[in-house]
């Protein structure tokens, strides 16, 4: 996936929260990363996102538990 296959936003989130992902009403892939995190963190937490978007995570029939499960080592 490329650069413009995608939109980042930092924005501010509750602190438990990393990151964020969604598809927009046009279909295109939006992601949220806590403006407050480390610069490790931001990578971080746009590589799970990441992960979400090209395992198409939007459009199984996965609980979000089942979702974030699969990310865990």
């Amino acid at each position: 996936m490329t650069e413009d296959e995608y939109r980042v936003y930092f924005v501010h989130l509750p602190g438990t929260i990393h990151g964020a992902c969604r598809i927009d009403k046009d279909g295109f892939p939006s992601i949220y990363i806590n403006d407050a995190l480390s610069p490790e963190a931001k990578k971080a937490a746009f590589r799970h996102e990441m992960r979400h978007i090209e395992r198409d995570d939007f459009y199984n029939n996965k609980s979000i538990t089942e979702v974030e499960s699969d990310d865990l080592p």
